[in-house]
């Protein structure tokens, strides 16, 4: 309340003078600059105004002062305020008139900012010429880039936490917002100004922002908004042309031109969400089906959006501010779309898209004296020969330019007002990141084993983040790309806790990041080196291995598991210092081994070199079988001739049919040069049907102590040409026939 006392005590007294001015025909100046800190005395002399939608505001101010001895550090990041004096400029008539014809406090249009640029322009022997920027404090957000991570916050959350960063409080800004905006998974800023950020994040909801001076507290508000209860309305304004080169004092608007051009008729939308692989995402809207003014479709891939009908918006922005201005929905209107989209789905981008689209189809350029025009504003101009703008123009962006002599001239963009047809801002540009970037795989309990969801992602903490997360919260949950795969098969080797990875992303979007490759590093050194660069090594932090040696001459596969040393060693068989132990392959383990195979087993020592025969290359195992076969039943004929036991030489020739090709699952074991089973215990073959045992020359059977051969029925001993000897070097032979007779011929 003091500071408002004080200036209306400034204008009276400003006033006042404007009467003894008025006497001498001497107007005082129209614009006044104050600095925090400075004591010397300046005057503008000239001043440039840019002022635009969705931007910070600019003020270019040239100004003279008798002291030529200012410095930057007077100035740059010090609080400034510039006023608009109203002025009276009228013959003694108009000037000498009653206190209550005295222009209201309000029409002096005051910005508070702060100065971002200071220049000395020249100096004579009066006064110093200088030139200082005065900016909204939401520029100072363009110093200086920046990259980090946002987690779980929706847009309006993030942009929150960006301003209170720098200084912003519950004063500073203010939301006026129609839509609940929902929570994101991930949200990257990277290598950007914390303005050119929150600006993307903006226009990419479709959320504007214009600058409101909150008079109690002598700042610049920032107002944030998503529909027209965020604009400004303002009093009417008319349509006028200057009177010659004199400015009467008569707010007014001229010069007003138009340009319109044909905008999509539709905007078409399209993305990919792995969580839901099957989904269709395309959206096509038309927010304007009755206008013939459009033509074509913009198509926009990757939105960035999880489903195409919508996703559950969850009501975090609300309350965030002590300012905010939160209504609820409106009502549908009947604008030939669907109204229950939900916030950041498919068809809820496709809609904002397009509306901003129609948005720009006509542009309304214009001059005027009313200095406190500003963007956001909502304004009618009253008699205007164009029809399209009779429900009023949102001003886009303002220009102006005025000395101590000429009075404030501005030039503004505009867009014609339609409830029908809400403004948007134009989508930004995502930053995009070229090549990877690294990061460490991450888990809350630094697992022995790798820390994955139930889709096999990971979490990883970005090098590049500067925030402090809980362990294994540092991302979202990350897919890791693989070389090969499929419906729950593929190739995927768990990676742990700690090990370095390089982050790519999606199309360069920093907001879909996946792991590329996993990488080593002096902490995590590589296990193939110059050492053993002819290998090719595949293991495991348990020790799981395969091992592929190229090395000319000592070829050789390892594939190994610590448990029991369980080894399949194949060509060049190395011991762990590299020395040859062997050539071949060699299977072995510590613990229980068996070899399987349903269909049959073929053993055998004769292959053809280089590996050219077939597997079941067994023709040399058959003729044995078939040479065996043959003196069985050869010697069988002899027998029964002789009335002796005949053999079973039935099951031999089933034996060879169903050992040859392994039609049945029989096991055939071949060596060329003989075969020796050996052991200092029991060996037992025994089987359900025949046993048979067949040489071509000399059978022995050899025991250090008793031989017994024992028969449930008949024994039969057939020499078929030399005889048969039984001898007992040392003791009886007993011959009985228990129960039946003994019969000798």
């Amino acid at each position: 309340m003091s500071n408002e006392l004080n200036r209306l005590l400034d204008q009276l007294g400003g006033e006042f003078s404007h009467l003894i001015d008025g006497l001498g025909g001497i107007s005082h100046n129209r614009y006044t600059l104050t600095v925090d800190g400075l004591t010397a005395p300046i005057s503008v002399l000239h001043v440039d105004g840019d002022e635009q939608l969705n931007q910070p505001w600019h003020y270019v101010v040239t100004f003279t002062s008798p002291d030529k001895t200012l410095s930057p550090d007077v100035f740059l990041n010090q609080k400034s305020t510039f006023f608009f004096n109203p002025v009276i400029n009228k013959p003694l008539t108009s000037a000498i008139r009653s206190l209550s014809d005295l222009p209201a406090v309000t029409n002096k249009r005051t910005l508070y900012g702060v100065i971002t640029e200071f220049s000395q322009l020249s100096v004579n022997k009066d006064e110093a010429h200088y030139q200082v920027v005065l900016s909204s404090r939401l520029a100072r957000l363009a110093i200086g880039k920046k990259s980090g991570l946002f987690q779980n916050q929706s847009v309006v959350s993030v942009v929150e936490e960006v301003l209170r960063s720098h200084g912003f409080t519950g004063i500073d800004y203010r939301l006026v917002l129609k839509d609940s905006y929902p929570e994101r998974e991930f949200i990257t800023q990277w290598q950007e100004s914390d303005l050119k950020f929150i600006q993307r994040l903006l226009a990419d909801v479709g959320i504007w922002f214009r600058f409101e001076t909150h008079a109690e507290h002598d700042c610049d508000v920032m107002v944030l908004s998503d529909y027209e209860q965020g604009y400004v309305q303002v009093a009417n304004i008319d349509y006028k042309l200057p009177s010659g080169m004199a400015d009467t004092g008569v707010e007014s608007v001229w010069d007003i031109t138009l340009h319109s051009e044909v905008v999509p008729a539709s905007v078409t939308v399209q993305d990919y969400n792995y969580r839901d692989a099957k989904a269709d995402l395309l959206t096509d809207i038309n927010t304007q089906p009755k206008t013939t003014t459009t033509q074509g479709t913009d198509y926009r891939y990757e939105e960035h959006y999880k489903s195409g009908q919508g996703q559950q918006s969850k009501p975090n922005d609300k309350a965030t501010n002590p300012n905010q201005v939160q209504t609820a929905n409106p009502s549908p209107q009947d604008d030939g779309i669907e109204q229950d989209n939900a916030i950041e789905s498919g068809q809820w981008y496709a809609k904002i898209r397009h509306e901003q689209a129609i948005s720009q189809q006509i542009i309304l350029t214009g001059k005027s004296n009313r200095y406190q025009l500003a963007p956001g504003q909502l304004i009618n101009i009253t008699g205007s020969p164009l029809k399209s703008i009779e429900e009023g123009v949102i001003i886009l962006s303002v220009q102006g330019q005025g000395n101590r002599t000429d009075a404030y001239a501005l030039t503004f963009t505009a867009i014609p007002y339609q409830a029908l047809k809400p403004y948007r801002p134009a989508p930004i540009r995502w930053p995009q990141v070229s090549g990877t970037l690294p990061a460490r795989v991450t888990s809350p309990d630094n697992d022995t084993y790798g820390y994955i969801d139930t889709h096999g992602r990971y979490r990883v903490k970005f090098n590049f983040d500067l925030k402090e997360w809980k362990k294994g919260n540092e991302s979202l949950w990350v897919r890791l790309a693989k070389p090969y795969s499929g419906n729950t098969y593929g190739f995927h080797f768990p990676l742990i806790d700690g090990t370095e990875v390089a982050i790519a992303f999606m199309n360069g979007n920093p907001d879909r990041p996946y792991i590329a490759h996993a990488m080593h590093d002096s902490a995590h050194p590589d296990h193939v080196t110059t050492v053993n660069k002819h290998r090719n090594v595949i293991r495991t932090p348990a020790n799981n291995k395969l091992r592929m040696d190229d090395k000319r001459g000592q070829e050789h596969i390892k594939l190994a598991t610590e448990y029991g040393k369980t080894q399949l060693n194949l060509g060049h068989l190395v011991d762990n210092k590299k020395s040859q132990r062997g050539e071949g392959f060699e299977l072995r383990t510590d613990e229980w081994g068996a070899i399987a195979a349903n269909k049959g087993l073929y053993l055998t020592t004769q292959t053809e070199p280089k590996a050219q025969g077939k597997q079941l290359d067994m023709q040399a195992a058959i003729n044995q079988l078939e040479n065996a076969l043959s003196i069985a039943k050869a010697l069988q004929n002899a027998a029964t001739q002789s009335d002796a036991h005949s053999a079973d030489t039935d099951s031999q020739d089933q034996l060879k049919a169903n050992l040859s090709e392994l039609t049945q699952s029989g096991l055939l074991a071949y060596a060329q040069e003989g075969i020796a089973l050996t052991s200092p215990e029991n060996i037992q073959l025994t089987t359900n049907n025949s046993l048979t045992l067949t040489s071509e020359n000399q059978t022995d059977i050899n025991a250090l102590k008793n031989v017994t051969v024992s028969s449930s029925e008949a024994i039969g001993l057939f020499a078929h040409k030399s005889g048969m000897k039984l001898f007992a070097n040392q003791g009886d032979i007993a011959v009985q026939a228990q129960n039946a007779n003994l019969n000798m011929a």
